[in-house]
């Protein structure tokens, strides 16, 4: 992937507005559909209350995984997190603000904000994931660096 001022070219040679990161013929696998996309905060508690950290983040919900990109000047590649790695998802109340809460099966928890008029599409859509056969063009076991590169970014918050 290469970026200058206004495109993203990928690999398979096309270019792309910047504010169009996900393009569902380079992102999608064999047989998975999009659900949604969303701009969402991951939300961090800090000693005066819940905060939005940045940047935020794109997130892609389809059929398979959920799709994560920091939306920065520096392009990062996504990372994936398969829909059998999530165990809970939550509607929760951080301070004032609603958010949503995802359990892994790793032990991590990510919690994120997102548009209030959003966060109930968004957990309907996450629900719809989460029941969604998995399909054999997606490998359930993603790579491990892939789960720590987005665990380190966040941490980096």
């Amino acid at each position: 992937m290469t970026l200058n001022s206004s495109t993203i070219k990928i690999r398979s040679g096309h270019e792309y507005e910047i504010a169009a990161l996900f393009k569902d013929d380079d992102i999608l696998l064999q047989g998975e559909r999009k659900f949604g996309e969303y701009q969402i905060s991951i939300a961090r508690y800090t000693p005066s209350g819940w905060s939005a950290t940045v940047p935020p983040l794109n997130l892609l919900v389809t059929n398979y995984r959920l799709v994560l990109q920091p939306q920065s000047r520096r392009p990062y590649p996504p990372a994936s997190i398969p829909s059998t790695y999530v165990m809970t998802i939550d509607d929760v109340e951080f301070g004032q603000r609603r958010g949503i809460q995802l359990s892994l099966k790793t032990g991590h928890q990510i919690n994120m904000f997102i548009n209030w008029n959003q966060t109930e599409q968004l957990m309907n859509q996450l629900k719809e994931m989460l029941i969604s056969p998995v399909g054999t063009a997606f490998k359930k076991n993603p790579a491990e660096n892939d789960i720590n590169r987005l665990i380190r970014f966040i941490s980096g918050l």
